[in-house]
Protein backbone atom coordinates (compact mmCIF):
# COMPACT_ATOMS: atom_id res chain seq x y z
CA UNK A 1 0.00 0.00 0.00
CA UNK A 2 1.02 3.64 -0.49
CA UNK A 3 0.64 6.15 2.33
CA UNK A 4 -1.15 9.35 1.34
CA UNK A 5 -0.17 11.99 3.91
CA UNK A 6 -2.65 14.39 5.43
CA UNK A 7 -2.92 17.51 3.33
CA UNK A 8 -4.81 19.65 0.84
CA UNK A 9 -4.96 18.24 -2.68
CA UNK A 10 -6.49 19.27 -5.98
CA UNK A 11 -9.50 17.46 -7.50
CA UNK A 12 -11.82 18.16 -10.40
CA UNK A 13 -11.37 19.96 -13.71
CA UNK A 14 -12.62 22.95 -15.65
CA UNK A 15 -15.58 22.40 -17.93
CA UNK A 16 -16.21 18.85 -16.77
CA UNK A 17 -19.47 17.27 -17.81
CA UNK A 18 -20.62 16.71 -14.23
CA UNK A 19 -19.87 20.21 -12.97
CA UNK A 20 -16.93 19.35 -10.75
CA UNK A 21 -14.73 22.47 -10.88
CA UNK A 22 -11.09 22.53 -9.75
CA UNK A 23 -11.32 22.18 -5.99
CA UNK A 24 -8.83 21.93 -3.12
CA UNK A 25 -9.94 19.35 -0.56
CA UNK A 26 -8.46 18.52 2.83
CA UNK A 27 -7.73 14.83 3.38
CA UNK A 28 -6.71 12.86 6.42
CA UNK A 29 -3.82 10.46 5.91
CA UNK A 30 -4.65 7.00 4.56
CA UNK A 31 -3.11 4.01 2.82
CA UNK A 32 -4.25 2.83 -0.61
CA UNK A 33 -3.51 -0.38 -2.51
CA UNK A 34 -0.86 0.05 -5.20
CA UNK A 35 -2.92 -2.09 -7.59
CA UNK A 36 -6.51 -3.34 -7.86
CA UNK A 37 -7.49 -6.46 -5.95
CA UNK A 38 -6.58 -9.51 -8.02
CA UNK A 39 -8.50 -12.66 -8.85
CA UNK A 40 -6.23 -14.70 -6.58
CA UNK A 41 -6.88 -12.37 -3.64
CA UNK A 42 -10.63 -12.48 -4.19
CA UNK A 43 -10.59 -16.28 -4.51
CA UNK A 44 -8.86 -16.55 -1.12
CA UNK A 45 -11.63 -14.40 0.35
CA UNK A 46 -14.30 -16.70 -1.10
CA UNK A 47 -12.48 -19.81 0.15
CA UNK A 48 -12.25 -18.49 3.70
CA UNK A 49 -15.82 -17.22 3.97
CA UNK A 50 -19.28 -18.40 2.98
CA UNK A 51 -19.91 -15.28 0.93
CA UNK A 52 -21.62 -15.72 -2.42
CA UNK A 53 -20.83 -12.97 -4.95
CA UNK A 54 -23.71 -10.65 -5.74
CA UNK A 55 -22.34 -9.70 -9.17
CA UNK A 56 -21.36 -11.78 -12.18
CA UNK A 57 -17.96 -12.89 -10.92
CA UNK A 58 -16.70 -15.81 -13.01
CA UNK A 59 -14.75 -18.17 -10.75
CA UNK A 60 -13.61 -20.46 -13.56
CA UNK A 61 -12.10 -17.59 -15.54
CA UNK A 62 -10.61 -16.07 -12.40
CA UNK A 63 -8.79 -19.29 -11.55
CA UNK A 64 -7.17 -19.26 -15.00
CA UNK A 65 -5.96 -15.64 -14.65
CA UNK A 66 -4.92 -15.20 -11.00
CA UNK A 67 -2.85 -12.04 -11.59
CA UNK A 68 -5.64 -10.17 -13.38
CA UNK A 69 -7.74 -7.65 -11.45
CA UNK A 70 -10.94 -9.20 -10.13
CA UNK A 71 -13.96 -8.03 -12.15
CA UNK A 72 -17.66 -8.80 -12.41
CA UNK A 73 -18.18 -7.62 -8.84
CA UNK A 74 -20.93 -5.42 -7.44
CA UNK A 75 -20.34 -2.71 -4.87
CA UNK A 76 -21.53 -5.15 -2.19
CA UNK A 77 -18.96 -7.73 -3.30
CA UNK A 78 -16.18 -5.15 -3.12
CA UNK A 79 -17.26 -3.89 0.30
CA UNK A 80 -17.42 -7.40 1.72
CA UNK A 81 -13.93 -8.18 0.48
CA UNK A 82 -12.60 -4.94 1.97
CA UNK A 83 -14.17 -5.78 5.33
CA UNK A 84 -12.60 -9.25 5.20
CA UNK A 85 -9.20 -7.69 4.51
CA UNK A 86 -9.53 -5.18 7.37
CA UNK A 87 -9.81 -2.30 4.94
CA UNK A 88 -12.47 -0.22 3.18
CA UNK A 89 -13.15 1.13 -0.29
CA UNK A 90 -11.89 4.60 -1.23
CA UNK A 91 -14.06 7.61 -1.78
CA UNK A 92 -13.90 8.94 -5.32
CA UNK A 93 -11.75 11.86 -4.11
CA UNK A 94 -9.27 9.61 -2.31
CA UNK A 95 -8.92 7.59 -5.50
CA UNK A 96 -8.44 10.74 -7.58
CA UNK A 97 -5.67 12.34 -5.55
CA UNK A 98 -3.71 9.06 -5.55
CA UNK A 99 -4.16 8.74 -9.32
CA UNK A 100 -2.99 12.35 -9.73
CA UNK A 101 0.14 11.55 -7.70
CA UNK A 102 -0.85 14.13 -5.08
CA UNK A 103 -0.79 17.14 -7.40
CA UNK A 104 -1.67 20.23 -5.40
CA UNK A 105 -2.04 22.74 -8.23
CA UNK A 106 -4.49 22.87 -11.10
CA UNK A 107 -2.98 22.33 -14.55
CA UNK A 108 -5.33 21.48 -17.39
CA UNK A 109 -2.68 19.41 -19.18
CA UNK A 110 -2.34 17.18 -16.14
CA UNK A 111 -6.05 16.42 -16.16
CA UNK A 112 -5.72 13.99 -19.05
CA UNK A 113 -4.35 10.54 -18.31
CA UNK A 114 -2.91 10.11 -21.77
CA UNK A 115 -0.72 13.23 -21.51
CA UNK A 116 1.25 11.87 -18.57
CA UNK A 117 4.90 11.06 -19.16
CA UNK A 118 3.93 7.48 -18.34
CA UNK A 119 0.68 7.65 -20.29
CA UNK A 120 -0.19 4.02 -20.84
CA UNK A 121 -2.48 4.81 -23.75
CA UNK A 122 0.61 5.45 -25.85
CA UNK A 123 2.64 2.54 -24.51
CA UNK A 124 0.34 -0.44 -24.63
CA UNK A 125 -2.10 -1.91 -27.12
CA UNK A 126 -5.10 -3.11 -25.14
CA UNK A 127 -7.27 -5.93 -26.40
CA UNK A 128 -8.46 -7.26 -23.05
CA UNK A 129 -7.72 -6.99 -19.32
CA UNK A 130 -4.04 -7.29 -18.40
CA UNK A 131 -2.41 -8.61 -15.22
CA UNK A 132 -1.56 -6.01 -12.58
CA UNK A 133 1.84 -4.30 -12.98
CA UNK A 134 1.60 -4.53 -16.79
CA UNK A 135 1.97 -0.76 -17.23
CA UNK A 136 4.16 1.90 -15.56
CA UNK A 137 3.03 3.47 -12.27
CA UNK A 138 2.54 7.17 -11.69
CA UNK A 139 5.04 9.24 -9.71
CA UNK A 140 4.01 7.83 -6.32
CA UNK A 141 3.95 4.16 -7.38
CA UNK A 142 0.22 3.89 -8.07
CA UNK A 143 -0.32 1.14 -10.66
CA UNK A 144 -3.10 0.17 -13.07
CA UNK A 145 -5.26 3.25 -12.56
CA UNK A 146 -6.05 3.74 -16.23
CA UNK A 147 -6.49 1.63 -19.35
CA UNK A 148 -7.28 -1.67 -17.65
CA UNK A 149 -10.44 -1.64 -15.49
CA UNK A 150 -12.84 0.79 -13.87
CA UNK A 151 -12.83 0.81 -10.06
CA UNK A 152 -15.60 1.09 -7.48
CA UNK A 153 -15.66 3.89 -4.92
CA UNK A 154 -17.99 4.40 -1.98
CA UNK A 155 -19.21 7.74 -3.30
CA UNK A 156 -22.76 8.25 -4.53
CA UNK A 157 -23.29 10.01 -7.85
CA UNK A 158 -25.25 13.28 -7.41
CA UNK A 159 -28.90 12.58 -8.21
CA UNK A 160 -29.38 16.04 -9.73
CA UNK A 161 -26.87 15.14 -12.45
CA UNK A 162 -28.68 11.97 -13.48
CA UNK A 163 -31.04 12.01 -16.44
CA UNK A 164 -34.00 9.88 -17.47
CA UNK A 165 -37.36 9.10 -15.91
CA UNK A 166 -35.91 6.30 -13.75
CA UNK A 167 -33.08 8.36 -12.28
CA UNK A 168 -34.44 8.06 -8.73
CA UNK A 169 -35.37 4.38 -8.92
CA UNK A 170 -32.01 2.93 -7.93
CA UNK A 171 -28.87 3.85 -6.03
CA UNK A 172 -26.10 5.01 -8.34
CA UNK A 173 -22.46 5.02 -7.31
CA UNK A 174 -19.30 6.51 -8.83
CA UNK A 175 -16.71 4.39 -10.62
CA UNK A 176 -13.34 5.89 -11.45
CA UNK A 177 -10.48 5.43 -13.90
CA UNK A 178 -10.85 3.99 -17.36
CA UNK A 179 -11.03 0.46 -18.70
CA UNK A 180 -9.33 -1.12 -21.71
CA UNK A 181 -12.61 -0.57 -23.55
CA UNK A 182 -12.32 3.23 -23.31
CA UNK A 183 -11.16 5.72 -25.91
CA UNK A 184 -8.28 7.67 -24.41
CA UNK A 185 -9.86 11.10 -24.97
CA UNK A 186 -12.88 10.07 -22.90
CA UNK A 187 -10.96 9.60 -19.66
CA UNK A 188 -9.70 12.27 -17.30
CA UNK A 189 -8.71 12.20 -13.65
CA UNK A 190 -11.88 14.13 -12.90
CA UNK A 191 -14.24 11.84 -14.85
CA UNK A 192 -17.02 10.66 -12.54
CA UNK A 193 -18.82 7.75 -14.16
CA UNK A 194 -22.25 6.88 -12.68
CA UNK A 195 -23.06 3.20 -12.30
CA UNK A 196 -25.85 1.33 -10.42
CA UNK A 197 -24.40 -0.20 -7.27
CA UNK A 198 -26.17 -3.55 -7.72
CA UNK A 199 -24.77 -4.13 -11.19
CA UNK A 200 -21.39 -5.44 -12.31
CA UNK A 201 -19.25 -5.38 -15.44
CA UNK A 202 -16.52 -7.67 -16.78
CA UNK A 203 -14.16 -4.65 -16.71
CA UNK A 204 -15.12 -3.24 -13.29
CA UNK A 205 -13.15 -4.06 -10.14
CA UNK A 206 -11.81 -2.22 -7.10
CA UNK A 207 -8.91 -1.51 -4.78
CA UNK A 208 -8.94 -0.85 -1.05
CA UNK A 209 -7.76 1.75 1.42
CA UNK A 210 -6.84 1.53 5.08
CA UNK A 211 -6.88 4.20 7.78
CA UNK A 212 -3.78 4.57 9.98
CA UNK A 213 -4.09 2.65 13.23
CA UNK A 214 -6.67 0.18 11.88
Amino acid sequence: MIFIPKGEYFTGDKGSRDKSPPTKRVFEGFYIDIHPVTNSQFLVFLERTDFQPDGKFNKTSAEKMPANPVTGVSLKDAERYAEFAGKRLPTEWEWEIAARALKKDYQSTLSMFYKEKNGVFFEMERKTISPVFSTPPNDIGFYDHIGNIFEWTTSAYPTDLLIGKNRNSQKVGVIRGGAWTNIRNDIKYSTRTPFPVKRSLPWLGFRCVKDPGN
